[in-house]
């Protein structure tokens, strides 16, 4: 695996949008002639380029450095903060581009030219006459003059802390794994008798094949290597009674040591199958021949451990040599890759996938460590605070003995308290081998992830929630002619796939929701930085000029949130103010003043629908929101107080407008069909009756909700909505469909558990 590419931070996936924005403005007027004033900002534009190319040169070396150097992480926060504020700067001068010229797909496809690879780009007089204005603006040019300090007095502190471009990459730490002479224990291990059992009559049947492969899939620290060496040791130690038993014998530890090639990945089989090192292979056929020879007619078992990039192609060639292996040869390969392990396994039914443990099998091995085998009985005073521990692991089998481990010599009370306290200070061996799950993540993964600290612990969330939220934060990037949805379900996958997140197994009405283990919500929240602050029960963190993302959920609000709530208006900056539900706990109304919101200029993402605003209430609301030209993501759900929403018409850059359930909400405006980047409509539960024909100008718009609603015709205009994918119409007063008939791009069958948070008895076109 390339680790230059994997280990930059996910600071570069914002740099790559950044670039490409303002080449696309420097290009477009370069090619023009300018004034003086104009050439002058164009300039600076390119100055605050080239600098932010120098600082991603050492981003990397800088991501490394972070975890043991608060100094390289106060650096990356500064960073942050200037990137986020060019970010701004462009969105500004694209948002009043659009705002102020009606020839908004004009400026959209001037700005998205070089993103998108189109060569032509628009030429028009009117639209390069107003965004030279923009530009060209005093404020303007004192904010790009801002951010190139910033850039540069952070550079320079890069220079005096070492961080240098291009270093050799090496891992930040080294993770501790077990040699293979110091195998996994029976006493060791808990709550996977089924698992081995599983793997042990996997070992032993034949099916007819020449090799078979079982691969073992989940979360870092979930056991996965335990358990593998666990079997293999039964195995060595002949304890496992076999009609044939296994001629060859090996491990290969992939990890991030060994690059995932052909090449380096059967040369380090065939030396684990040899027993030595060999020096004179040089080339992929010579040691296949190798492998090849070595394997000849023999029963083989190989546990491929820590398997991080082999993909199909790579696997097909690899497995070539061991074709000539006996019948009955079996592979056992360890990752935290559902994707790979699909892609490895000869059958999908041979996938093992390791849930958490429960927690009476952690308490089991938090007790034979941290009580030295002694009955914790024998302990009363400790036994308690010890129970409330492993309640915190939440699971997961290295976090809870890496915490007995620490306590085993400390039997006093205050010291498991402090544990307790702080217990993710002191699990040393965890946070590296969760960090290599981030580490190894792509770039613009990094980033999605990252937001996802906006979640407190145990909130459990949607699919379509989470990737509408991406979109508003500009998170996913177009590819392939897909769809921004599109990417986000692949985004959402692939994030999934790698354990960062998981099925919610409680009940939850029909609908699939998913939460985060308590640790990677840890490691979530650490990388964002203070960029994200939740205001929950356990709120610990402050409001600084760095927090761009802020969340409110809790059935309790302490007078101390209460008043970071009021502090809101002295961060100009903020993108995301997200009221999160309390599954079916009484919610507390946050209350801020309305004309706080006003300052929030660069809002993208308001869920208001549990705030109340004091002084004028939603009057001022809907004209405070009216302003947030910035915004992409609007939730006023459940509110009962709003009756009609011109104000929200204005909102340009609008992408999802959620209304469900606002009983008094009675009218649609003509202006409706302003809102040209409206993706998502939520009407369900509302007493709106007529549909505007202006509808038909939502060019973009990809789901309607209509529900529950009084609406008893749907304009002819919908015809025009060519990307429409899912139109929600149960509802018993509409008439007729309309006579021009509806859009060729919906879909006839949606399955109703992917419906972002709408009623669970609805119908669907």
């Amino acid at each position: 695996m390339d680790l230059d590419v994997v280990g930059g931070a996910f600071l570069s996936a914002s740099l790559e949008v950044l670039f490409a924005d303002i080449n696309s403005i420097v290009e477009f007027f370069s090619r023009n002639k300018v004034d003086e004033k104009l050439r002058r900002q164009l300039l600076l534009l390119r100055q605050l380029r080239n600098k932010l190319w120098l600082a991603d040169g050492v981003l990397d070396d800088a991501e490394k450095k972070q975890l043991t150097n608060r100094h390289v992480r106060n650096c990356l926060e500064n960073l942050r903060d200037a990137i986020h504020n060019a970010e701004d700067l462009v969105d500004d001068i694209k948002t009043e581009a659009e705002a102020d010229c009606q020839m908004g797909s004009q400026v959209s496809g001037f700005f998205s030219s070089i993103q998108r690879g189109i060569q032509n780009i628009i030429e028009s007089v009117d639209v390069q006459s107003m965004i030279q204005n923009i530009i060209k603006s005093a404020d303007v040019e004192r904010r790009i003059q801002n951010i190139i300090k910033s850039v540069d007095d952070t550079v320079e502190l890069m220079k005096c802390l070492g961080l240098r471009k291009d270093v050799q990459t090496t891992m930040p730490f080294q993770i501790r794994r077990s040699s293979l002479n110091i195998l996994a224990k029976k006493s060791d291990v808990y709550g996977r008798d089924a698992e081995k059992e599983t793997i042990i009559n996997f070992l032993k049947s034949d099916g007819g094949h020449k090799f078979s492969v079982m691969p073992i899939v989940g979360m870092g620290g979930i056991g996965k290597t335990t358990l593998a060496q666990l079997v293999f040791r039964d195995v060595n130690d002949g304890k496992m009674a076999m009609e044939k038993p296994f001629v060859i014998k090996a491990w290969i530890t992939v990890a991030d040591e060994s690059k995932s090639d052909v090449f380096t990945l059967t040369k380090a089989i065939y030396e684990a199958v040899n027993g030595a090192h060999d020096n004179t292979i040089e080339e992929t056929l010579q040691v296949q021949l190798k492998l090849k020879e070595a394997l000849q007619g023999k029963k083989f078992l190989l546990i491929l451990d820590d398997v991080w990039n082999v993909d199909y192609q790579t696997w097909i060639r690899l497995q070539t040599p061991f074709e000539s292996a006996a019948n009955g040869s079996k592979i056992i390969v360890t990752t935290r890759l559902a994707n790979i392990a699909k892609d490895l396994a000869t059958v999908d039914s041979e996938v093992l996938y390791l849930e958490l443990l429960t927690e009476a099998d952690c308490w089991l091995l938090f007790s034979k460590h941290a009580f030295n085998n002694v009955e914790p009985s024998s302990y009363p005073h400790l036994e308690e605070i010890g129970k409330k521990i492993v309640e915190k692991c939440r699971g997961n089998p290295l976090a809870v003995k890496s915490l007995a481990c620490l306590l085993q010599s400390r039997l006093n009370t205050k010291e498991w308290e402090d544990v307790l306290e702080n217990y993710l200070r002191e699990l040393d061996d965890v946070l590296p081998a969760l960090w290599l799950s981030y580490y190894y993540l792509p770039r613009h993964l990094k980033r999605c992830f990252a937001y996802c600290s906006i979640f407190p612990k145990d909130y459990r969330f949607r699919k379509n929630q989470l990737i509408l939220l991406w979109m508003a934060q500009g998170l996913l990037q177009p590819q392939n002619n897909m769809m921004l949805e599109e990417v986000g379900e692949e985004y959402f996958e692939d994030l999934t796939s790698r354990s960062f997140f998981l099925v919610y197994k409680g009940e939850c009405e029909g609908d699939i929701l998913f939460t985060m283990h308590d640790l990677v919500n840890d490691l979530a929240t650490f990388v964002s930085g203070e960029s994200c602050l939740r205001l929950d029960d356990n709120c610990s963190g402050n409001l600084t000029r760095w927090t761009r993302h802020i969340s409110c959920v809790g059935h309790q609000m302490p007078p101390y949130i209460a008043q970071k709530l009021e502090d809101l208006s002295k961060n100009s900056v903020l993108r995301t103010l997200l009221v999160l539900d309390n599954w079916g706990q009484q919610g507390t109304q946050h209350v801020i003043n309305p004309e706080q919101l006003g300052s929030m200029q660069y809002l993208r993402v308001l869920s208001a629908s549990q705030l109340f605003f004091s002084f004028g209430g939603h009057v001022k609301l809907l004209k405070s929101i009216g302003r947030l030209k910035h915004l992409r993501y609007l939730d006023l759900s459940y509110d009962k107080r709003i009756k009609e929403i011109p104000e929200i018409c204005n909102l340009c850059n609008l992408q999802t407008l959620l209304l469900r359930y606002c009983s008094s909400l009675h009218k649609l405006p003509e202006s409706i069909g302003n809102l040209k980047h409206l993706r998502y409509l939520d009407l369900s539960c509302t007493r709106i009756e007529k549909i505007p024909d202006t509808l038909g100008n939502l060019h973009k718009l990809r789901i309607l909700d209509l529900s529950h609603t009084p609406v008893e015709k749907i304009p002819g205009t919908i015809f025009s909505l060519h990307e429409l994918h899912t139109l929600y119409v149960y509802n018993r007063r509409l008439q007729c469909l309309p006579q021009e008939g509806l859009p060729t791009s919906l879909k006839t069958t949606v399955p109703e558990r992917d419906r972002p948070r709408l009623g669970q008895d609805s119908s669907h076109i």
